[in-house]
């Protein structure tokens, strides 16, 4: 999915939540637009004259000016992240997804996938310091669930291998850590290299290991484009060394990171 006034998507909270001590919320309505991700553990969310039974790994969507209450289940209180969101093209994003104003659940999504995100997200300073970096982790959170259930599907993509999309998502939620390379990607599909390799370069035609780096500099340049310092970018892209980043991105394209920040600010 490529929406590129990200502008006007606005990340206006997120946090984790224990519902051991059986907290809930509600009735009440919201004015803006909130994910909840369980971890573990289950609970109800009421809306709409529906009640929903929501477990680990389900996602539920909070459409504004909705009346809703949540809760956990007394018998396995769930625990979640969750995320608020504004702004005209939050329902676009939503919509290329398996959330929408009629649709409030998502299908289980793995820890390994998603979490990191989340996490991720909830360690920054999303007001101040960090506020461009945590806008870019939620607009990678919002695309890691329409590309795990696009809301529509073509016969290419039905004949694609499923392995694919899984290698896909796991690139997506650990490209920012600066261990992650195929060896771990084959750790976390449970492959060898040969494998790998063989899945990549029938399903896109490059190796992984060219496809983790492109996806990297692809990240950075949305980052640069965004303002973000180059040494930050580096940083957030799984570069722990800032001159092998600019190398990187010099050779896939064609300039310094400096120069292509220069170049692709608003004027």
């Amino acid at each position: 999915m490529n929406i590129n006034n990200i502008d006007s998507l606005q990340l206006t909270g997120c946090g984790h939540q224990d519902c051991s001590d059986m907290h809930s919320w509600g009735p009440g309505i919201r004015n803006g637009y909130t994910i909840h991700y369980i971890i573990k553990g289950a609970g109800f969310l009421e809306c709409n004259n529906k009640k929903y039974y929501i477990q680990e790994g389900e996602s539920f969507l909070i459409v504004p000016f909705d009346i809703i209450f949540y809760y956990p289940d007394p018998d396995n209180p769930w625990e979640y992240v969750w995320v608020d969101f504004q702004g005209d093209i939050a329902r676009k994003y939503l919509h290329v997804g398996p959330m929408t104003e009629q649709q409030l659940i998502c299908p289980a999504i793995a820890k390994e996938i998603i979490l990191p995100l989340f996490e991720r997200l909830c360690s920054l300073d999303i007001y101040t310091f960090n506020r461009l970096e945590a806008r870019g982790i939620l607009q990678s959170i919002l695309g890691l669930y329409a590309d795990a259930f696009p809301a529509k599907q073509d016969e290419a993509a039905l004949r694609e291998d499923p392995r694919i999309t899984t290698a896909l998502l796991l690139i997506r939620s650990h490209y920012h850590r600066p261990y992650f390379n195929v060896a771990k990607l084959c750790q976390l599909m449970h492959c060898n290299r040969v494998t790998l390799h063989r899945l990549f370069q029938n399903e896109l035609g490059e190796s992984p290991g060219n496809y983790l780096s492109a996806f990297r500099i692809r990240q950075a340049c949305t980052m640069l484009q965004m303002g973000m310092p180059v040494k930050t970018t580096a940083l957030s892209c799984g570069f722990e060394d800032p001159f092998y980043f600019s190398r990187v991105f010099k050779q896939q394209k064609g300039c310094s990171p400096s120069d292509y920040k220069q170049h692709h600010l608003p004027s």
